[in-house]
């Protein structure tokens, strides 16, 4: 594969990662832990989605946006 078609396929591939997170704004479940929290905020894309603006998430580039994903993963996996 020569290099401007791995181009197309990893914006492609951001674009998507982009607007998955979008989507997940307005979470998968009503559930509330116990301290009265949305479960939602477990998920991270759901956090990103609701700590940023869309076009800060726009702005973001691939490490910037799977760091924040590594974070709101490890965040998650420690409140659990």
């Amino acid at each position: 594969m020569n290099n401007k078609n791995k181009k197309v396929r990893e914006d492609k591939n951001m674009e998507e990662l982009k607007q998955k997170i979008k989507d997940s704004r307005n979470g998968t479940t009503n559930a509330r832990n116990s301290m009265g929290c949305s479960e939602n905020w477990y998920n991270s894309y759901y956090a990103i989605a609701n700590t940023f603006t869309d076009e800060e998430i726009d702005a973001m580039g691939e490490k910037e946006l799977n760091n924040l994903i590594k974070l709101g993963d490890n965040i998650s996996e420690g409140l659990y």
